[in-house]
């Protein structure tokens, strides 16, 4: 297999370096930036390629590690080439491979390879890479083959069907994304406290990597603590009285979702007063 990336962000420079790391023949890179395809190379101690023509010629697997908004755009650049035989993927949590139209009729196979991992970096540590799990989409024949890939990096691998991708983009936002959303919601409420930014995120750590450690090792229902989870109404009522009206809504909306997971851990419990105040506007 020789593997060529278009595109030399975050993700296509960190894969790129874990796949050589594994042994994987990296053949190069190529970017609209040619500047960004040489410091790619040089980090992988790869080949920097002019243009799209020689990597596509050169490599057999290409990964598409481009913004999803140019896929559509790179993907229609590629297929334009010979590509029969080869195989071409993106790393996009949201698209499927459905996105590679026409790649049949150019006898070539198309995947989404999507590593559930945030790449802050072009160089994310090897052992900490080996953490991601991925999910891989796209056509049957030859999907093995990266399953069997990635399994072999000793990453866990789940195949999807492409009519789940939007929901599984969707959980993948949620538990990144969206938690950091949450935390400046608390951080901006302990500087009304008249904390430091700094001394926020101090007091936060052990409160939020524990409780991650406890939903991660037991589940959400076991892990559940807090005023919803008492069914402490009072508590509640204070704080959504205390809270600005776009944190009143977050507010609200977590913990609707979370007297779902009380309604399991207490199916007999009369949660009419709770409901009540969590719909008020």
């Amino acid at each position: 297999m020789k593997i060529g990336f278009i595109g030399a962000g975050n993700v296509g420079c960190s894969l790129g370096r874990y796949f050589k790391h594994n042994q994987k023949n990296v053949v190069g890179y190529y970017s609209r930036t040619k500047e960004s395809a040489y410091q790619a190379a040089k980090l992988t101690n790869t080949t920097q390629f002019d243009t799209m023509k020689e990597i596509v010629k050169m490599c057999d697997t290409l990964f598409l590690t481009v913004p999803d908004g140019q896929i559509l755009e790179v993907w229609n650049q590629v297929k334009s080439f010979p590509i029969e035989g080869k195989m071409i993927c993106h790393c996009s949590g949201a698209m499927s491979a459905e996105i590679f139209s026409g790649i049949h009729e150019k006898k070539a196979y198309g995947y989404s390879i999507h590593p559930m991992f945030p790449f802050n970096s072009k160089t994310i540590p090897y052992e900490t890479m080996q953490t991601a799990f991925f999910t891989v989409e796209g056509d049957e024949e030859k999907r093995n083959d990266l399953v069997s890939m990635i399994q072999g990096f000793g990453n866990q691998v789940k195949v999807l069907d492409s009519k789940n991708k939007t929901s599984y983009h969707a959980a993948s936002v949620m538990a990144s994304n969206q938690v950091v959303a949450l935390m400046e919601m608390a951080v901006t409420l302990l500087k009304k406290c008249q904390f430091s930014e700094r001394e926020a995120l101090d007091a936060l750590r052990p409160l939020a990597l524990k409780n991650l450690e406890n939903i991660l090792t037991v589940g959400t229902t076991k892990a559940l603590t807090g005023p919803v989870e008492r069914n402490d109404v009072e508590t509640v009522k204070k704080h959504l009285r205390d809270l600005d009206e776009e944190q009143r809504e977050v507010y609200q909306a977590c913990s609707k979702m979370l007297l779902h997971i009380t309604d399991r851990k207490y199916p007999d419990r009369d949660e009419y007063e709770l409901k009540k105040v969590l719909e008020e506007e």
